[in-house]
């Protein structure tokens, strides 16, 4: 708060009661001070600045002592002040600015000074709305499309720690249909791994990188300097030094004497800087999180479009990026989601650069403000920054926790123990030649390169066959085959009962009308189709008929008589002696 003291100073009254920091306090108590500086610098009224200057010499105590009380009395105010807090607010009916101070209601006494909203554009209300919620390493997982970040406050703090899009954040990537119109909402999403577009956004990594490809893209300087020994001219002593008095010279060429002899010139060289590939692998993902945060990443299904006009390539992307994009990065895989008519509509779109999987950079991605993937060239993306490392063999290759070589084991104690007791045995052994002969006999020296030396000659193991033993039971042979015979019938089929389906096969038979009674009605069926094609029937087939019928009817006689069983079998012919 700021006083207004009086000349006089018998009378202090409050000119105003306004807020204010402490640094516009300072500057309020050395006012009169500043005011008192400029007057002594005046070059018009030089005998009254030395007064004026005596004047602030010897009361400059008082000056400060006025300084200390007008400290004490603004503490006053201000605690005095404390449930009050001050308005500005534009009167739409009023040409100027009205201040007027209220009190602070309930729950808001920590707030700052209320904006007004109308004076506010739509753009720039976000800076001024508090968040909701701080984010937290802890936080519940949030699933993330571009452009939705934390809040500001958190991440401006620990921008180098804090990723854009938060911890435990599921990230999601619409995938737009490139040949359609603006209205199209057949839209797809695909989820991203965090580890390369949910990363911390180092701008100091990104610096480096930049310039990498920057001084790489300069190429190899052709500027050239000479030695002044490589200039034309005599290497003799310019002039005699003694007794000259003159400072002493060396050659008429040397350096400084004429324009362009130089200690160290320039020589061509490569300008090309040195950077470590892991920093190039990671700025790779960091660019990448970048471009996620601020919504300047879009994935479509496919670069095949039917027409060759620059006109359509045009309006898809503006379907896609919106009128205000000045500028387009468009990566595909291969020939397998690009087609010449595109080639052809985006070559002579100067702010569009057309770019392969493999011509990707972060030059290009910090160049181009949007970034358009297929999205096969997004997979592709991401599976060559995953394998990366294992591609330049970064990943351990030991299997310690420190990625260090293991240590050699020690031996165990009286591991050899057999061995020797076994050889101490034989040498104290009275001396057998045949047992001697058979122990050398009964082992060889061993082929492979790893494992013992020698092995027996006879390998008890080697008719062994392994074979794959089953709980279940084997199938059936014509299951097991029916592939070779195109049978139709399904496999749980051919697991049925047989005998059941015997039975029920029968069982329809005799129930149905049509059953023949006797060989006869067989034969009769069979040729009554035969019947009507001739018109009438020979001799031989009724012969044949009357012979079946006596057939069946002896047949039927013999089957009668149980006490003869033999006349049965031979009706018409003597039967056979007894033996």
């Amino acid at each position: 708060m700021f006083l207004k003291l009086c000349q006089g100073g018998l009378g202090r009254r409050v000119a105003k009661t306004v807020a204010r920091a402490a640094e516009q306090r300072r500057e309020a108590r050395t006012f009169r001070f500043t005011t008192k500086l400029k007057e002594l610098h005046t070059q018009n009224e030089e005998m009254a600045s030395c007064q004026k200057k005596k004047k602030i010499m010897t009361c400059s105590g008082d000056l400060v002592e006025k300084g200390k009380n007008a400290d004490i009395h603004l503490e006053g105010m201000e605690q005095r002040q404390e449930r009050f807090h001050v308005e500005r607010t534009r009167n739409t009916t009023c040409d100027g600015a009205v201040d007027y101070v209220g009190e602070v209601p309930v729950g808001e006494e920590d707030t700052f000074d209320r904006v007004n909203e109308k004076a506010v554009s739509e753009e720039y209300k976000f800076i001024f709305d508090r968040p909701k919620h701080l984010a937290h390493v802890d936080d519940e997982p949030v699933v993330r499309r571009p452009g939705c970040i934390i809040d500001i406050k958190t991440l401006l703090r620990n921008n180098w720690t804090f990723p854009a899009v938060g911890f435990n954040s599921k990230l999601e990537i619409p995938i737009y249909k490139f040949e359609c119109g603006p209205d199209d909402e057949n839209i797809k999403y695909v989820s991203v791994p965090n580890d390369i577009f949910g990363l911390p956004i180092r701008p100091d990594i990104l610096h480096k990188c930049y310039y990498f490809y920057r001084t790489a893209l300069a190429g190899y300087t052709e500027r050239m300097q000479l030695y002044k020994w490589e200039w034309p001219g005599s290497t003799k002593k310019y002039r005699s030094q003694k007794k000259s008095g003159k400072a002493r010279m060396n050659w008429r060429k040397t350096c400084g004497r004429y324009l362009g002899v130089k200690n160290h010139p320039l020589r061509p060289f490569d300008q090309r800087t040195k950077i470590n590939r892991k920093l190039l692998w990671k700025g790779m993902k960091i660019i990448l999180s970048a471009k996620f945060a601020q919504d300047q990443i879009k994935v479509v299904d496919n670069f095949l479009i039917k027409s060759h006009k620059t006109k359509y390539a045009v309006k898809y992307l503006r379907n896609i990026l919106g009128n205000n994009c000045n500028s387009a990065l468009l990566v595909h895989e291969g020939k397998t989601d690009v087609n010449d008519n595109f080639f052809w509509a985006c070559a002579n779109i100067a702010s569009v650069k057309r770019e392969n999987v493999q011509g990707v950079n972060i030059y290009n991605l910090l160049k181009y403000r949007y970034v358009v993937f297929t999205y096969k060239a997004l997979q592709n993306l991401i599976y060559e920054l995953k394998t990366y490392p294992h591609k330049m063999k970064w990943l351990p290759t030991c299997a310690t926790p420190d990625n260090s070589v293991a240590p050699i084991p020690e031996k165990v104690k009286n591991w050899d123990i057999t061995w020797k007791e076994k050889k101490r045995r034989n040498n104290f052994a009275f001396f057998d030649k045949e047992a001697l002969k058979k122990n050398i006999e009964e082992w060889k020296w061993s082929s492979d390169l790893k494992g013992a030396l020698k092995v027996k000659k006879k390998d008890p193991y080697k008719n062994f066959i392994l074979t794959k033993f089953s709980c279940n039971e084997p199938l059936p042979e014509f299951v097991k085959y029916e592939y070779l015979f195109n049978v139709e019938d399904s496999v749980d089929g051919a697991h049925g009962d047989v005998a059941t389906d015997v039975g029920g096969i029968l069982e329809e038979m005799l129930n149905d009308d049509d059953y023949l009674e006797g060989r006869s009605a067989l034969s009769a069926l069979g040729l009554g189709a035969a019947e009507n094609d001739r018109g009438e029937m020979g001799e031989e087939a009724a012969h044949d008929e009357d012979s079946d019928d006596n057939s069946d009817d002896n047949s039927h006689d013999n089957c009668d008589g149980d006490d003869d069983g033999d006349h049965a079998e031979y009706p018409d012919e003597e039967l056979p002696p007894r033996e």
